[in-house]
């Protein structure tokens, strides 16, 4: 297992396992996806509906290269709240399976998650970054210290790992060219954004059978609750694995999210959280402007997958 610098953004480091697939292939197919599939009005009026909040960016680059650049056998332990900042990643080499890679890979992870946290709580107490050491000295340079105790505390508890996801982008790819049309269709006949058509590749990367730990399941990952709502769930029949049925639900779904809450971007939060959770969310900040939510709601349910989301 190899260690790599700590860093707001470490060197891309070769694959030899994706020969077939590499890194700017991936990232050139999202975009071909998303643009050529997905993102059919024109750019001024998407990026309308759709703002990119600045503040965001980190996010948004840490999610892309999870998708793109680190695959199952990466490791990467980075801050909970600062999602961009990286403190190390660990590879496992030959790991064609992301729940053994995962398994080979936990002890070095835990080691290094305790050997942060423990640098971050002893730069907390004002200790010199200098006596405890270069990977100290990098912390404390990534979070721009000297600063307050208090937020280095909170960054300890914060330290997070997130396995990559690479592989699962060319199949999903695949099954999206397959379904595209359909969906596209469907979010048209509703009046929808047809860009909410990206949904089912962070969900379930278009596969109609996926399954969760917490039973979400199908396309567009329904729980069971939410999904009663909108479809038919029973012993016998499930609409949450007929990739159809299921965009008509969550077509419906979204309209209503919208119509509560008067913002696409609030919409698609609450597809994860929840329309009530979103409304409180609102009416707690004060802002409708979903960066605001994200950087300052503290909401009891509004945690690492809604804020990401």
């Amino acid at each position: 297992m190899i260690g790599f610098r700590l860093s707001d953004r470490p060197e891309p480091r070769q694959h030899p396992a994706t020969a077939r697939w590499p890194g700017p292939r991936l990232k050139a197919a999202l975009l071909a996806m998303a643009w050529g599939l997905v993102l059919l009005p024109a750019v001024a009026g998407a990026q309308a509906i759709f703002p990119r909040p600045l503040s965001l960016a980190p996010q948004v680059t840490f999610w892309t290269r999870v998708y793109t650049e680190f695959g199952n056998g990466d490791f990467v332990l980075h801050d909970r709240q600062r999602t961009g900042l990286i403190y190390e990643i660990v590879h496992v080499p030959e790991a064609d399976d992301p729940a053994r890679a995962a398994q080979r890979a936990a002890p070095t992870v835990e080691l290094l998650r305790t050997k942060y946290q423990g640098l971050l709580t002893a730069l907390a107490a004002s200790q010199d970054p200098a006596e405890l050491g270069p990977d100290a000295l990098r912390v404390a340079e990534a979070w721009g210290c000297p600063c307050a105790a208090d937020t280095l505390l909170q960054a300890a508890g914060n330290v997070r790992v997130q396995q990559g996801l690479r592989e699962r982008v060319p199949d999903g790819l695949g099954r999206a060219r397959r379904l595209m049309p359909q969906i596209v269709a469907i979010l048209r006949e509703h009046h929808l954004p047809v860009e909410l058509a990206a949904i089912p590749m962070v969900e379930s990367c278009f596969n109609p059978q996926a399954e969760s730990k917490v039973a979400a399941v199908g396309l567009w990952q329904f729980m069971p609750t939410t999904g009663k709502q909108y479809l038919r769930i029973s012993r016998r029949r499930d609409d949450r694995r007929d990739p159809i049925k299921a965009t008509e639900g969550a077509a419906h779904l979204l309209r209503d999210n919208y119509d509560l809450l008067g913002s696409w971007p609030l919409a698609i939060v609450a597809y994860n959280h929840g329309a009530g959770g979103m409304q409180a969310a609102r009416r707690s900040v004060g802002s409708a402007a979903t960066e605001e939510i994200i950087a300052r709601y503290t909401g009891p349910r509004f945690g690492f997958a809604s804020k990401n989301f």
